[in-house]
């Protein structure tokens, strides 16, 4: 029984017996064109597939040709490529000077036309003086058969119906297929190289890669762009594809166009500000003759300060009895509004509420260490997260005297965090989608230029069929007159053959139709009584198989074939043919030509004048007979 054979295990197959690694792919993207080509190979499962991979080596390429989607254009999404033409190139090419240098790379350049698309940008730009300059474009893709057709440079008309016609007409030539003109065509280096291993292109002033980032999971994706940052020189401009945003919260890119997808890359982090100087505090030294009232306002303005603040406050000395509290502290724990000062910690409602706490307090007191913990309370029918802090208070000796607890409040912001990783996953949710959206509109186009090719080539078939039909059709024609043709000749081969037929029959000497190969094709009646047959034997007889004396026999074989070699008529005199009437005849020899170039012999028995009365072949008479 086969082992069952999962997609993960067939991409592990693949990536380390094959030497093509799919398993930063969109799975779901994956699995679909994977499950299209085994649907052509009329394969259910992976592991029938595997099998068939292992049998037969080509097959690799023809799956890489379903996996990667060669969806490509002149000037795909032309409003993008004016931008770039009409906003970013100016100012990224007006610091060149002639002998400088521009590198431009077109990731995942499928068969060209996007690489050619900046060659052409570059060559309006520079006009006559691009020659002063040193212009590469480097186009890389991991499918060799589609660069093999980029480096050809050859597009049917169709391909540049979106293109101006003024940079038609200047940049191809030719008619139903254009081809680049060798000027542009020399500024491009194509050559094969995958974006998720390979080394990236450096030193790269504009990178396109266009559509191509929608096809890998985030991790793949963050690592190819990765790799096309540092391809980059600072300042370097990115182009992506419409529906690529994984650059939008970017620390390495800077949007130039958010809408059209192109990019800046950030030369460096910003320099942090120096820092202000603290401003030294003045300490006020206690005044002994402070007054008493002023004192109980500063004790006042404490109290509303701690009741203005939402954050539960509360202050105990060395011996756990509490010095100060707020009511937040209480209502936060859902208890009522108390002052709690001068009571212990341990002997409060506050204290209950919170089980946790006297584990905090012990662990805080062992070390003179801050502790922060979150704890749940119920409080009615709802449920609140408390972020507590526990924090000794100690003296300029470094001795605690005292410990501060304060309580906050963090339902809220749960249910905020909640909502905004919600809002986050729903947000990749909605990107993935719309990525896979893009890669299901380009596998579709796809589909239909294959549908187009398709039904373009049944068309051509339909029309040749059509030819050939008409062709059948005129032969039919001809065949039909040729067999009337036949037909008639045959009815007049007929009528001439009734003729000849009855022609000899009505002759009366016995006559034979031999031909060349001794065969008797035709005797009369009389030729048949002459040989004692009724009716015309069943069987095909031949010339020396007549009831004949061997002599006779001889006779007849040797003059049959003398008038064929020398086709002229011969006699044979006073020939005794025996019988019951003991007749002799004169045999008459004479050829008869046939259509198919070959003759026949016409033999007739002619009684000799004393036939009847003949001796018989011992008498002296037989001996004078001529042979």
């Amino acid at each position: 029984m086969a082992r069952d054979v999962s997609l993960k295990d067939l991409l592990q197959e693949f990536a380390e017996g094959r030497g093509f690694d799919f398993r930063g792919y969109k799975k779901t993207t994956l699995e679909r064109r994977l499950r299209r080509r085994m649907f052509q190979l009329n394969i259910g499962s992976f592991a029938d597939y595997a099998d068939y991979v292992r049998k037969n080596t080509g097959e690799i390429n023809e799956l890489l040709n379903t996996i990667l989607i060669n969806v490509t254009e002149f000037f795909r999404d032309a409003p993008g490529w004016e931008i770039l033409a009409r906003e970013i190139l100016p100012g990224l090419l007006k610091p060149l000077k002639a002998g400088h240098s521009f590198r431009a790379w077109s990731a995942g350049c499928a068969s060209g036309e996007e690489a050619y698309s900046i060659a052409i940008l570059l060559a309006e730009h520079f006009g006559t003086r691009i020659q002063e300059y040193d212009i590469k474009i480097y186009a890389t893709d991991i499918d060799e058969e589609t660069l093999n057709m980029a480096r050809r440079g050859e597009y049917p008309a169709e391909a540049l119906r979106r293109m101006r016609p003024e940079w038609r007409e200047k940049y191809f030539h030719g008619k139903d297929l254009l081809r680049v003109d060798r000027e542009v065509r020399r500024l491009v280096i194509f050559g094969r190289s995958n974006l998720a291993l390979d080394a990236p292109i450096s030193h790269v002033n504009l990178l396109t890669c266009r559509n191509l980032l929608i096809y890998f999971d985030p991790d793949l994706q963050k690592q190819i762009l990765n790799r096309l940052h540092y391809a980059l020189d600072p300042g370097g401009i990115l182009f992506l594809g419409k529906s690529e945003s994984q650059l939008t919260n970017s620390a390495q890119f800077r949007r130039l166009n958010p809408r059209w997808r192109i990019f800046q890359r950030i030369t460096g982090s910003a320099s942090a500000e120096e820092r202000a100087q603290l401003r030294a505090s003045n300490g006020v030294q206690a005044d002994p003759s402070l007054r008493r009232d002023q004192m109980d306002v500063a004790r006042l303005q404490q109290h509303y300060l701690l009741e203005t603040l939402r954050v539960g406050i509360l202050g105990m000395g060395a011996n756990d009895i509490i010095t100060q509290n707020n009511h937040a502290a209480l209502t936060l724990c859902g208890l009522q509004p108390a002052d709690l000062v001068g009571r212990r910690l341990q002997e409060t409602d506050f204290f209950s509420r919170i089980p946790e706490l006297r584990s905090e307090l012990q662990a805080s007191r062992l070390n003179d260490e801050s502790i922060h913990f979150q704890t749940r309370i119920k409080t009615g029918a709802e449920e609140k997260l408390l972020d507590i802090t526990v924090r000794p208070m100690l003296d300029d000796k470094g001795k605690r005297n005292g410990t501060l607890i304060y309580l906050e409040d963090q339902t809220l912001q749960e249910k905020l965090q909640t909502t905004v990783e919600e809002l986050e996953s729903t947000s990749e949710e909605l990107q993935s989608a719309n990525e896979e959206l893009e890669t299901t509109n380009e596998e579709l186009q796809s589909t239909n230029e294959e549908l187009e090719t398709t039904n373009e080539e049944l068309q051509s078939t339909n029309e040749e069929l059509e030819t050939t039909n008409e062709e059948l059709q005129s032969l039919n024609e001809e065949l039909e007159t040729t067999n009337q043709e036949l037909e008639d000749r045959t009815k007049e081969l007929d009528q001439v053959n009734s003729v000849y037929s009855q022609t000899l029959e009505k002759i009366r000497l016995p006559v034979m139709l031999v031909d060349q190969d001794l065969r008797i094709e035709f005797w009369n009646g009389r030729a048949l009584r002459l040989f004692g047959f009724k009716n015309k034997p069943p069987m095909e007889i031949t010339l020396d198989q007549l009831p004949l004396s061997r002599e006779l026999r001889n006779v007849l074989v040797r003059r049959h074939r003398s008038v064929l070699l020398k086709e002229e008529p011969t006699i044979a005199h006073g020939q005794f043919l025996g019988g019951k009437r003991n007749l002799t005849a004169d045999i008459h020899f004479s050829v008869i030509p046939r259509e198919d170039n070959t003759n026949n012999v016409l033999i007739m028995f002619e009684p000799s004048a004393d036939g009847e009365n003949a001796a018989k072949p011992s008498t002296k008479k037989n001996n004078h007979q001529k042979d």
